[in-house]
């Protein structure tokens, strides 16, 4: 008696989805930067000193920080729709 046995692949074809580049902002003098920063360890001072650096070659308007509640999870909508209305651009770092 011959027995079957069921092998399942779980894998998934990759979606893949052309996003264009925003343009890039040639002039941080005035502008809005948002950081965004997804709470893991050490990218909180990535982003400080970006902002160190940024602050003594530029003259930005001001500066808006947002972060991720869980590293693991995407971010909220609230979050996401507040840098996009108040920063002219958005620099995130990912830790670790």
């Amino acid at each position: 008696m011959s027995k079957t046995i069921t092998v399942l692949d779980p894998t998934a074809k990759p979606k893949v989805t052309n996003v264009p580049m925003a343009p890039r902002v040639r002039d941080l003098n005035g502008k809005a930067i948002g950081f965004f920063w997804n709470t893991k360890p050490n990218a909180d001072i990535l982003l400080l000193r970006i902002q160190e650096q940024l602050s003594q070659r530029f003259l930005p308007a001001g500066t808006n920080w947002h972060q991720k509640q869980v590293a693991s999870i995407a971010a909220e909508d609230t979050t996401i729709n507040e840098l996009v209305n108040t920063s002219d651009l958005v620099i995130i770092a990912i830790g670790d």
